[in-house]
């Protein structure tokens, strides 16, 4: 039992350390005309790459993007 009770704390820190890693800003901006908070830096749990053919990678907000 005891070896038991270590894997889920260890499993349970973890996801801990999972979710303080994806809450953390990065610095990209969104490039949405309609973007709700244009000036800060979005999370990277919400971060959505676009690329396009020989133009830069455009950052957006995952509910920016879907809604272009």
């Amino acid at each position: 039992m005891a070896k038991k009770a270590s894997k889920n704390a260890r499993t349970t820190a973890q996801s801990a350390e999972q979710i303080a890693l994806q809450n953390r800003p990065t610095k990209h901006f969104c490039k949405s005309p309609k973007c709700p908070t244009p000036g800060e830096p979005i999370l990277l749990k919400d971060l959505q790459p676009a690329g396009e053919p020989r133009k830069p990678m455009s950052m957006f907000h995952k509910s920016c993007y879907r809604a272009l």
